[in-house]
């Protein structure tokens, strides 16, 4: 039993501990550097095998520097500790790169599923997380609208939950050339593999030399009827309904149902190559 919190102990905190008086009745503890108040003092219950802990000091105040190269059990938050100065443009080092990290500055050699959860866990730190960057949507919108004059966004959350559902954003340059297009556009919706999922609906038009022109972004939580309406009820800010316009998409049966009650006098057409793959 006392092996097991020693191993838990010393795994938890990924140092390295030294036995200061052992037999079999008693047993102390101490941390290998000598200025850290971590220890362990326990005496062994008669002869059933257990030990009870007298003193048990669970916190280390020793640093990484004492991480002795033959101890094995390294966590990956001290890996992360150790490369979060080597991030450069929000970039951070490579698997390889970080195992020599690790190596040149503790002296010992890690897996490739710690270096990998290492590199998450300080990108988390430089970048933030998924949970910070919707929580701060809000600030994100006015900052967006300062850089990007005339453009439009909108944020709908849960009424109950105030969790994110939907956002819209369009650029206010794509707004403005959006009048230099033909007017065709496509719609389609791509599936994200993130941690949260989600769906991103887009629309993109096309210039007199045939090059693609995006023109407006949605973040969603499904394809439905009540997303892709949202989508139509933003996109008809600047893409006007009008009976020489024509909307290009694949079979989805919610984006005809939008384009029924937002772009009633616009044309609707099915993408080919969807068509085909379909037959």
């Amino acid at each position: 039993m006392l092996n097991l919190l020693l191993k838990q102990a010393s795994v938890k905190i990924s140092f390295n501990y030294t036995t200061v008086k052992s037999c079999k009745k008693y047993l102390r503890v101490r941390c290998v550097d000598l200025t850290c108040r971590w220890m362990v003092r326990a005496c062994a219950i008669r002869e059933s095998g257990w030990f009870h802990v007298h003193k048990y000091v669970g916190e280390h105040t020793c640093s990484v520097d004492h991480v002795m190269g033959k101890h094995k059990n390294i966590t990956v938050e001290v890996i992360a500790s150790l490369i979060l100065n080597f991030f450069v443009d929000n970039k951070g080092p490579s698997s390889k790169e970080i195992k020599r990290i690790v190596f040149r500055k503790l002296h010992c050699r890690s897996g490739y599923w710690k270096r990998w959860m290492a590199g998450v866990i300080a990108k988390n730190i430089v970048r933030g997380t998924l949970e910070h960057r919707y929580a701060v949507l809000l600030v994100f919108s006015y900052i967006f609208n300062g850089l990007n004059p005339r453009s439009i966004n909108s944020l709908m959350v849960d009424e109950k939950s105030g969790r994110f559902i939907y956002y819209f954003m369009a650029f206010g340059a794509s707004i403005h050339g959006y009048l230099h297009m033909r007017k065709v556009v496509a719609v389609d919706g791509m599936h994200f593999f993130g941690k949260y999922e989600g769906v991103l609906l887009f629309a993109v038009a096309q210039d007199m030399q045939n090059y693609i022109y995006p023109l407006a972004y949605c973040v969603v939580d499904k394809q439905n009827d009540a997303s892709w309406g949202f989508f139509f009820e933003k996109l008809k800010a600047f893409v006007i309904d009008e009976p020489e316009l024509c909307v290009i998409s694949d079979r989805y049966v919610s984006i005809a149902n939008g384009l029924t009650k937002y772009y009633p006098l616009a044309h609707y057409g099915v993408c080919m190559r969807h068509l085909g793959e379909n037959l």
